[in-house]
């Protein structure tokens, strides 16, 4: 088995225990969501990619280009450089310097969705707070006060400076 095939089986061994959930919340945040979706393309080309070439190349029938090329020396010249080159495995290393940016952009990311996971929380109390409060034919002013303190004092305030009609544009003075 050539190096080639053996990279090519190690990466798929590798890409299929990689499993990533794509319907966490985290990857439908705002300001990440058009990257995410950029990155899902990609993973999906590179899946596609990794299926195409997981097999190793085919043997280059030699017999059948004598029969059809004019030049047999050519050909014959093309199979012995062929049977005795060595190739070794092509190989690709991440750059240090774009893997250290992408790391801290993950982290940056990350930190993002921690955020976002405390502003949910918090907006879901809030609004379990707006529908326990919720004014209804049954509401009292009294009600209305416990729930809306800043209200409650602005109101108290403008009765104490006399503001009758601040609200309403009839200021009479």
């Amino acid at each position: 088995m050539s190096k080639v095939a053996t990279t090519a089986r190690r990466f798929m061994s590798t890409a299929t225990k990689a499993k990533v959930d794509w319907s966490a919340d985290v990857w439908r945040a705002a300001p990440i969501a058009a990257n995410v979706n950029q990155f899902r393309s990609w993973v999906a080309t590179a899946d596609a990619q990794a299926e195409k070439y997981n097999a190793a190349p085919k043997p280059v029938d030699f017999d059948a280009a004598k029969s059809k090329i004019r030049d047999t020396e050519l050909v014959e010249k093309l199979q012995s450089f062929y049977t005795s080159a060595k190739l070794p495995a092509e190989t690709h290393e991440w750059d240090a310097a774009d893997k250290a940016a992408k790391l801290e952009h993950f982290e940056q990311v990350k930190e993002q969705a921690a955020v976002y996971e405390e502003l949910k929380a918090e907006l879901e109390r809030e609004i379990e707070f707006l529908k326990s409060t919720k004014t209804t034919e049954d509401t009292t002013v009294y009600d209305l006060m416990c729930n809306n303190p800043t209200i409650h004092e602005e109101i108290e305030d403008e009765l104490e400076r006399r503001e009758w009609f601040k609200d309403i544009g009839l200021n009479a003075k």
